[in-house]
């Protein structure tokens, strides 16, 4: 009630009206939402008049500072005034719950939302009568077989009384051994063979209990069983893991399934009999997308004795499908731009321009680093493929951090040169080794300090850093430049195929789009990690933690 009462506020917008001028229209506003909230509304200024009321006609209505729940919010300055109590003009119980109506911070009044107590005050009413009469009748009939038992009451009987109620209490085991004569010894022999037969049966029911709920606890889908009274019965670890609830059993679905769509797909289920099937996402407690299949329990006579509904999580299936749509996107785009430029450069050459010996010698120029930017593209897309399918195999072995590191930057020292970029090494007191692939290792360093370079203006530093950590050990590389940074929005997804944040730039400076990507693949096939930090106009730094 405070929720609705809350929402009614916003919705009415009566904190941006005056309460006293506009009292007709807020009575006129109110009235038609009395039905759609089942509630009665009164607003109530702060000096106690009634401005406007759903039942009555709030010029009839007394003075409302009296009220408590009125007081709590107006007197006291509560968020929220609570009371119950017999209304003096309807006549009956009303739960009140009252919110205050706010201006710049100023309480101007009171919005009520109040409930009828009279069904619930009935209901328990009637219960206690029903409680009366049911003790009632079990104590005259309690005391019935009390005094006839205690007239007719024999051993035997009393045997055959408690190895029927170890039968009730599941203990099948127990038989009658004491000798009984007549019409109890041919009881006490059917009692023996129903425990026989019970136990036996019960023992292959129990058996197959097992293996069902070996395969229900142990399946990839989430199974939940639903009563007709709507009620959850049994969920298996993969549903609690989806819905990111456990000890469902008992509670209502709607109380539990925090999805409308999937509610609904029950409901439509309940009410038609059939079999529903619905690809749903839902968004707590994570972002899923769901297989929702709900299958109808009926009896031999067609009535709904129960529902099961089946919770395939296919977020990863539809993940695959977008990035492979991407995926497949991304590598017609970047194939088409070097195609595009060697066919029109080529078919300008043979419209003449090949005669030009200037001419011909620039455009057979940028042919050639056209083809080789495609080269360099099919050869990554290779090598992330190879990566990706875990078919590159490792060939570890004793490699000195430190010279691995100054080798690569002798490798990419041209391109710093080239920007008057400065290299700064890694400054170890001691040798680092690693057991590695030391072309593995090189590729992920040129990858991250060729990136460093390419991002970073004239005059910049890119330097690397390398440190062990004895207490897990691990050796952790960075590289730092003071470049251009990342854009936040950006951070998360720098590690995509294809994914450029500076497009122009990227293509201009020859790079593929897949050099960060190989270098995540490769780190995590080593057991590695790799975080980046970056600010943007500040600089990038990039951390690597591979196992040592």
């Amino acid at each position: 009630m405070q929720d609705d009462a809350k929402i009614l506020l916003t919705t009415t917008k009566l904190e941006d009206i005056d309460l006293d001028k506009n009292a007709d229209q807020i009575q006129a506003d109110l009235k038609p939402l009395e039905d759609k909230i089942g509630a009665r509304i009164t607003v109530i200024d702060q000096s106690g008049r009634v401005v406007a009321d759903t039942k009555e006609d709030p010029h009839s209505l007394p003075n409302h500072m009296d009220r408590p729940e009125v007081q709590e919010v107006l007197k006291d300055g509560k968020d929220v005034g609570i009371a119950t109590r017999k209304s003096s003009t309807l006549g009956y119980s009303m739960l009140y719950v009252a919110v205050p109506i706010t201006h710049n911070g100023v309480t101007d009044g009171v919005l009520r939302v109040s409930i009828s107590l009279e069904s619930v005050e009935n209901a328990v009413h009637q219960l206690w009568l029903s409680l009366a009469l049911i003790f009632g009748l079990a104590l005259v009939f309690i005391g019935f077989i009390s005094f006839f038992i205690s007239r007719r009451i024999t051993r035997p009987v009393n045997e055959i009384i408690d190895v029927s109620m170890d039968l009730a209490n599941n203990r099948y085991y127990s038989r009658i051994t004491g000798k009984t004569t007549g019409e109890l010894h041919d009881l006490s022999l059917s009692v023996n063979q129903l425990a026989q037969s019970l136990e036996k049966q019960m023992q292959e029911i129990e058996l197959n209990q097992q293996r069902l709920s070996g395969i229900v606890q142990n399946l990839v889908s989430g199974v939940m069983l639903i009563n007709q009274r709507k009620q959850i019965v049994m969920t298996n670890p993969m549903m609690e893991q989806i819905i990111g609830e456990k000890d469902m059993t008992g509670k209502a679905y709607y109380e539990v399934l925090k999805s409308f769509a999937l509610t609904q797909l029950v409901d439509q289920c309940m009410g038609q009999k059939t079999f529903q099937q619905e690809e749903i996402t839902i968004y707590f407690p994570r972002e899923q997308i769901l297989d929702a299949n709900v299958s109808p329990i009926l009896s031999r006579t067609g009535s709904i004795t129960g529902v099961i509904v089946l919770l395939h999580d296919i977020t990863e299936i539809r993940r695959l499908e977008n990035v492979r749509s991407e995926f497949v996107a991304n590598v017609s785009h970047e194939l088409k731009t070097p195609v595009t430029a060697l066919k029109g450069f080529a078919e300008t050459l043979l419209d003449g321009a090949m005669y030009d010996e200037a001419l011909l010698k620039k455009f057979l120029t940028i042919i050639k680093e056209e083809s080789d930017r495609l080269h360099r593209l099919i050869m990554d897309i290779l090598e992330l493929s190879r990566i990706e399918q875990k078919h590159v195999s490792m060939n570890l072995e004793e490699v000195d951090v430190e010279d691995a590191v100054i080798a690569t930057m002798d490798t990419v020292r041209a391109l710093a040169v080239e920007k008057g970029i400065q290299l700064i090494p890694p400054n170890l007191a001691s040798p680092i080794m690693i057991q590695a692939e030391r072309d593995r290792l090189q590729q992920i360093l040129i990858n991250l300090i060729s990136n460093a370079i390419v991002y970073t203006p004239q005059n910049g530093e890119v330097s690397v850093g390398v440190t062990e950590n004895m207490s897990n050990g691990t050796v952790i590389f960075t590289v730092t430049d003071n470049g251009i940074g990342i854009p936040a929005k950006d951070i998360d997804r720098i590690f995509e195929r294809f994914y450029r944040v500076d497009r122009a730039r990227s293509r201009h400076s020859g790079g593929t789009g897949l050099g960060l990507s190989i270098v995540k693949h490769i780190v995590e096939s080593c057991g590695g990690q790799i975080h980046v930090e970056s600010i943007e106009g500040e600089g990038t730094t990039f951390t690597v933690i591979l196992p040592r």
